[in-house]
């Protein structure tokens, strides 16, 4: 069995990292206590096209950042179209959330 194109996994990768910028919410108990942090995601995309896990690979220091870039990353799934080249196949994609208060204002 051939695995999914590389290329083809990288811009889906950035069609998706483009739509979840939409959904990212900074939540308000982390602006409130100044917390920052990037969390690294490893999502499992199963052969169906839908999310077969969600993995954070190095959290932010605080529970409530890691929750909100996966719930932020099943958002922006929901709404990407998987391209045709990776339909029936399964692939992973690493993904980096940035929470950083510079940016929120």
């Amino acid at each position: 069995m051939i695995g999914p194109d590389a290329g083809t996994v990288a811009q889906f990768r950035l069609e998706l990292m483009d739509l979840a910028r939409r959904y990212k919410r900074y939540p308000r108990i982390a602006q409130e206590n100044g917390w920052e942090g990037r969390v690294e995601l490893h999502i499992a995309i199963g052969e169906d096209g839908a999310i077969s896990s969600i993995t954070v690979k190095k959290g932010a220091g605080r529970a409530v950042l890691d929750d909100e870039a996966q719930a932020m990353i099943r958002t922006a799934k929901s709404k990407a179209t998987i391209p045709p080249a990776l339909r029936g196949k399964a692939f992973v994609i690493e993904f980096p959330v940035e929470f950083f208060l510079k940016e929120e204002k």
